[in-house]
């Protein structure tokens, strides 16, 4: 592989992993305890991040981003996934990364975005109606809830893991 290639795939790798990860993080840690914190104004302000600002949008194009100059790599350095480099230090490291990061990748896509999404439209239910919510609209929505903060703690367990193993699989001699 070209070494401009490759430096372009490294860098893509790196940038978009770190506004991936930073994006997640600050998300879990800052946004959305802050947003449980400021009651009505909290689901005016979901919206607008989610709709307006598109960070849903975001998240997928950064995670893809990574996934998939991440994959070029491992390529190129497994030799075409040849086991023997595989079954090295930097080679086990690498794929203990790439694990964790595919694993959060497909959690983000295939559990939080979808239950995300529904979760909006239970609340746009709840918004419009003239009742308020139901009990079973408020059972389904803390169900939702659970299930999103769930993933979402193990997503960044599974990005903790991927960050320290590739930052550091280049040193891994066994």
């Amino acid at each position: 592989m070209n070494i401009y290639i490759l430096n372009l795939f490294r860098l893509t790798h790196v940038v978009a992993g770190i506004l991936w990860a930073g994006a997640a993080i600050s998300y879990l840690f800052f946004v959305k305890p802050s947003v449980q914190s400021i009651g009505a104004a909290g689901p005016q302000f979901m919206q607008n991040l989610m709709g307006r600002r598109k960070y849903p949008i975001f998240m997928m194009v950064t995670s893809l981003l990574t996934i998939l100059a991440g994959g070029a790599l491992y390529w190129y350095s497994s030799g075409g996934l040849k086991g023997s480099w595989i079954t090295t230090g930097p080679g086990l490291g690498f794929t203990i990364g790439s694990l964790a990061g595919l694993i959060t990748f497909f959690l983000g896509m295939f559990g939080i975005g979808p239950t995300a999404g529904r979760i909006a439209a239970l609340g746009q239910q709840i918004a419009t109606s003239a009742t308020g919510p139901t009990p079973e609209q408020m059972n389904q929505m803390r169900r939702l809830e659970k299930r999103v903060n769930v993933l979402e703690r193990v997503e960044f367990v599974l990005m903790v893991v991927a960050m320290v193993t590739m930052a550091t699989a280049r040193y891994w001699s066994f």
